[in-house]
C-alpha cells in the first residue's frame, strides 16, 4: 500500500473518531441538560421549590428515574401546600436529543399531595392568572416538552375550613397532550371521604387549557346510590366556577353528621347547581327522600297521639321533597311537602339565616276524619281544608317558627291550649320543649349538610 493511500485511511480515521467523540460529547451534554432542566422546568411551571433524592440516566434505555421527589408550593394563590412522589421514570428517545425539542413522556408511582380551596381574591388583583395554564411561547433550543402523563398509585387530601377534610385514595390517571395547549385527562379514585360521605370507585374526564379547566361524566358510587355530574372552573380572575350534580337513591346518613345517622333514614335522589367567583358562592336545586323515616319531630308525634292517631317517629312516610337555594350564608328551604297518608302532611318553607335566625312557616294538616272529632279545634285551629285524590280529606294549621336554634319559638301550642283541648296542659307543658328540640334538630341538620 503506498504512503499517500495510508495518509488518507489515517486522516479518515482521526476524522471519524473525532466526530464520534464530538457527537458523544454533544449526547452527554444533552443528557445532562434532560436533569437539570426537568428539575428547573418542573419548579417553574408549578412554582414549587424541588427536592430529589436521586436522579439515575439510562441513555440506551431511553429512561431518567428520579426518585425521593419532594414539593413546597411557593405560589400562595395556588390550591396545594405540598406533595411527595416515590418514583418518576421519564422516557425519551435517543434520536431526539439532536431535536430543538426533546419530548418525552412521565410515569409516576406511589404519591401524595395535599390541596386547599383556593382563596376568593387570591393574590390581590384581578388580573389574570395563568399559573397552571401550558406555555404558549415558541420552542427554545434545548426545551422539554411532556407530551403525556401516567401515574398510580396516588393520594390526596383537600383541608377545607373549620378543620374539616375531603381524602381521596388510590388515584389514577392518564394525561395526554392533544396540541394546542390543550390537556385531556381520564382519573379515576378508589375511595372519596368527605366527613360522612364515602363514595368509591370514582371516575371523571378532565380537559385543561390556558383558560379553564373543566370536568365531564363524574360518577361516584354511594352505597346502593350513585352521584354524577359535570363542571367547571377558571384559571383567570374572577375564577368563575361551576358544578352540576344529580344524585340518585344515595343513603341520607352519608349527607349528615353522625348524631343524626339513628334519626334520620332514607335514600336521596335530587340535583344540586353550584356557581362561585371571587365574590362569592350560591347553591341551588331540590331533592327528594325515598323511604323515608323520621326520628327528629317529638312534637308531631305528641299531636297526632293526641288526636287518636298513630305515632309517626321513625315510620316510613309516604313523600318527603324540598327546593332550596343558598347564597350568602343564607339556606331557603321551600316548597317542603313531607306527608304520611292518613295521619299527618307538613307543608311550607324555611329560612336559616346566616346568623342562624330562622324564620319558618309551615302548616300542618291533619285527616278531616280526626279534625271532626274536635269541633273546637277544627273551627279555630285546623281552619284551612285541602281535598287530595289519593288520601282523602284534610285540616291544616299554620305554624310560624321563629328565632334561634337554642331558643325557638312557635305559635300553635297557645292556640291549640286557647282551643280547650282536654289534653291542653300536656301539650303546654311537654309540647312546646319537644318542638324547640325538633327545630334545633332540623337547622343543626342543615348546618351540618353545608358545613357550617
Amino acid at each position: 500500500m503506498s504512503r499517500p493511500i495510508v495518509r488518507v485511511l489515517v486522516i479518515i480515521v482521526v476524522v471519524a473518531v473525532l466526530l464520534a467523540g464530538a457527537g458523544g460529547a454533544f449526547i452527554w451534554w444533552k443528557l445532562g441538560q434532560i436533569k437539570e432542566r426537568l428539575v428547573h422546568n418542573l419548579g417553574d411551571a408549578i412554582g414549587a421549590q424541588v427536592q430529589i433524592s436521586s436522579l439515575d440516566l439510562d441513555p440506551w434505555k431511553g429512561e431518567l428515574h428520579a426518585a425521593g421527589i419532594s414539593l413546597t408550593n411557593q405560589r400562595p394563590e395556588a390550591p396545594w401546600d405540598s406533595a411527595a412522589i416515590s418514583q418518576v421514570t421519564v422516557h425519551f428517545h435517543l434520536g431526539d436529543l439532536l431535536s430543538r425539542t426533546l419530548p418525552v413522556t412521565i410515569d409516576v408511582a406511589s404519591w401524595n399531595i395535599v390541596l386547599h380551596p383556593a382563596s376568593a381574591g387570591a393574590g390581590g388583583s384581578a388580573s389574570s392568572d395563568n399559573s397552571f395554564a401550558p406555555s404558549s411561547e415558541a420552542p427554545s433550543r434545548g426545551r422539554v416538552q411532556v407530551t403525556a402523563i401516567n401515574a398510580h398509585d396516588g393520594n390526596a387530601e383537600i383541608d377545607l375550613a373549620n378543620g374539616r377534610k375531603v381524602t381521596i385514595q388510590d388515584i389514577s390517571f392518564q394525561s395526554a397532550d392533544n396540541g394546542g395547549g390543550v390537556w385531556n385527562t381520564q382519573l379515576t379514585a378508589s375511595v372519596i371521604t368527605a366527613g360522612t360521605l364515602q363514595a368509591g370507585p370514582v371516575s371523571l374526564q378532565l380537559r385543561g387549557d390556558s383558560e379553564k379547566v373543566t370536568f365531564s361524566d363524574l360518577r361516584a358510587n354511594c352505597g346502593n346510590g350513585v352521584v354524577t355530574g359535570d363542571g367547571s372552573y377558571a384559571l383567570a380572575a374572577p375564577h368563575d366556577a361551576t358544578v352540576n350534580l344529580k344524585a340518585d337513591a344515595v343513603p341520607v346518613s352519608m349527607l349528615v353528621a353522625i348524631d343524626w345517622q339513628m334519626k334520620l333514614a332514607g335514600d336521596v335522589t335530587g340535583e344540586l347547581h353550584y356557581t362561585s367567583s371571587d365574590a362569592g358562592a350560591d347553591a341551588k336545586g331540590n331533592f327528594t327522600m325515598d323511604h323515608a323515616k323520621f326520628n327528629v319531630l317529638p312534637m308531631l308525634s305528641t299531636v297526632t297521639q293526641m288526636v287518636g292517631l298513630p305515632d309517626i317517629s321513625n315510620v316510613e312516610v309516604d313523600k318527603a321533597t324540598a327546593g332550596y337555594e343558598w347564597k350568602g350564608g343564607t339556606l331557603n328551604l321551600d316548597n317542603i311537602d313531607v306527608r304520611k297518608d292518613g295521619v299527618a302532611w307538613i307543608q311550607g318553607n324555611a329560612i336559616v339565616g346566616a346568623d342562624n335566625q330562622v324564620d319558618a312557616h309551615l302548616r300542618l294538616y291533619l285527616p278531616t276524619t280526626v279534625t271532626s272529632k274536635w269541633p273546637q279545634m277544627q273551627s279555630a285551629v285546623f281552619t284551612q281544608e285541602m281535598n287530595d285524590p289519593a288520601s282523602g280529606s284534610y285540616h291544616g294549621a299554620d305554624v310560624h317558627v321563629t328565632g334561634t336554634p337554642d331558643h325557638l319559638q312557635e305559635d300553635l301550642t297557645p292556640r291549640l291550649v286557647a282551643a280547650g283541648l282536654n289534653q291542653g296542659t300536656q301539650l303546654m307543658n311537654q309540647g312546646s320543649d319537644m318542638i324547640n328540640q325538633a327545630a334545633k334538630g332540623a337547622t343543626d341538620v342543615l348546618n351540618n349538610l353545608l358545613g357550617k
